[in-house]
């Protein structure tokens, strides 16, 4: 009815509008929800390569870190009671001072700090001596086999024109339960 009383013009240009409508309601409703979709997929796809092929090369070097694991576990791995430890640390911390010729005037271990992943020792310790052996203990207390660390460091000269140097230190050590 309508078609029929339109000019053959009319028709082709009603047609061409239609299948234009036609061309834009199928781009909004399944072309561009698909078209976003698989974007979308491709990004996830990308994001998910990289996260392989960085677990590939964790994967990849899980012999080396299980050999550097097994190195330091013994030195991390708490093999006794509180006391044993806090005991171990103060014999390496007196076998450490002799070896560098420095006077230990006083030491005092501290109450273990505990958390879910570690517990932390410390050892608050007055020493004396000449600034030469002060820093070799130094050294060998950051550079032993027990994994110690001096956490503060605190030298103050004995007396005026002295040579012999007062150092106070809190040293630590942290060990897996």
């Amino acid at each position: 009815m309508f078609w029929d009383k339109l000019t053959q013009k009319e028709k082709i240009g009603l047609g061409i509008s239609f299948g234009f409508f036609a061309v834009a309601f199928l781009d909004r409703l399944i072309i561009s929800p698909i078209r976003t979709r698989f974007h979308r997929l491709d990004q996830q796809i990308k994001i998910s390569e990289k996260q392989l092929g960085s677990d590939l090369r964790n994967l990849n070097q899980k012999g080396l870190i299980s050999e550097e694991y097994e190195k330091y576990f013994l030195y991390i791995r708490r093999s006794g009671s509180d006391e044993e430890e806090a005991a171990r640390i103060l014999g390496e911390i007196e076998a450490l001072a002799r070896k560098s010729s420095v006077y230990l005037v006083d030491m005092k271990p501290r109450k273990p700090k505990e958390t879910e992943i570690y517990k932390g020792y410390a050892v608050e310790i007055e020493a004396e001596g000449q600034m030469e052996s002060l820093v070799n203990f130094i050294h060998q207390v950051n550079t032993s086999s027990q994994l110690l660390r001096i956490e503060t460091l605190r030298l103050t000269p004995t007396k005026a024109e002295s040579s012999i140097l007062k150092a106070s230190m809190l040293i630590t050590k942290v060990l897996v339960p």
